[in-house]
């Protein structure tokens, strides 16, 4: 099995960097390797990136880094996570794709069939834009849109022939809103989570979810649970963790999160610590 993380500089600087960002990459691929042995884990990175893991000595746990060249004619500010796509597009093989903050504690092999698996089904009415969006509306791709949606922090995709058809399709969108000047990376999650379950639908393949229980954009929230998933939530909690946006929460203390709380579980995850904490800008 081929198992995909892509990390991007996009700022072109060391301050693009977090100590949490670091190491919740770092823990996911540690993590990975612990419950799936015959695995084979490639990272696709910039040259500022490689030096970054260079330093850190960390570069030995993926069997192969891959220099990473932007080549797309993609606005990343917005579209940030163009490079994944890049990445997807040149695929031949089935493949994992897992984000830098996914964290699995278990082994996933035997649900990896078929069939292409993502990490959950969103509700996206009043979140996502739709057929009136101007934006929209102006895409070369003609087609009635509806508002579900799939999260893809964790991705598995089967069949390469449909891998690249959806990549390419993808970046395609967000080149062409790239153009249009969209304001907003709602336009990215429309061409990376959006488009890829209208394709699923549409094509009438097979998909299911780690996670069976929607996820409400507009009131961001879990909602109803559904029979196409594996745990429901909290449950999957036990077995697959994505960050997201929990990460700012946790660098800024809300609530009851404790940030260093969370570096150590992190660095007990990886099995060391990293002692030079200068490397890293902010946290």
């Amino acid at each position: 099995m081929k198992v995909i993380w892509v990390l991007e500089n996009i700022k072109g600087n060391k301050e693009f960097y977090s100590r949490l960002g670091t190491l919740t990459l770092l823990a996911s691929v540690k993590l990975f390797r612990k419950h799936h042995k015959d695995s084979y884990l490639v990272l696709y990175c910039d040259s500022t990136t490689k030096e970054l893991l260079h330093t850190l000595d960390v570069l030995y746990l993926w069997d192969e880094v891959i220099d990473y060249h932007h080549t797309r004619d993609v606005n990343r500010d917005v579209f940030w996570a163009c490079s994944k796509l890049n990445v997807l597009s040149q695929q031949t093989e089935p493949v994992l794709l897992l984000d830098n903050d996914s964290l699995l504690h278990t082994n996933f092999y035997p649900y990896l069939k078929d069939e292409v698996l993502v990490s959950n089904f969103e509700v996206g009415k009043g979140y996502y834009p739709t057929a009136i969006d101007p934006n929209i509306r102006n895409l070369s791709y003609k087609t009635r849109w509806n508002t579900d949606s799939v999260n893809v922090s964790f991705l598995y995709l089967p069949d390469p022939e449909f891998t690249r058809h959806y990549a390419e399709l993808s970046i395609k969108f967000m080149e062409e809103f790239t153009q249009m000047k969209v304001p907003n990376s709602q336009y990215l999650i429309f061409a990376e989570q959006l488009l890829l379950k209208h394709l699923l639908d549409k094509n009438n393949i097979k998909h299911k979810s780690v996670i069976s229980t929607y996820w409400d954009c507009q009131k961001w929230d879990w909602s109803e649970d559904h029979n196409k998933g594996i745990w429901n939530y909290p449950e999957s909690n036990k077995y697959f963790f994505h960050y997201g946006p929990l990460k700012g929460y946790i660098k800024a203390e809300t609530g009851d999160l404790d940030y260093q709380k969370e570096i150590d579980m992190l660095e007990n995850c990886i099995g060391f610590r990293i002692l030079d904490e200068s490397i890293f800008s902010k946290r």
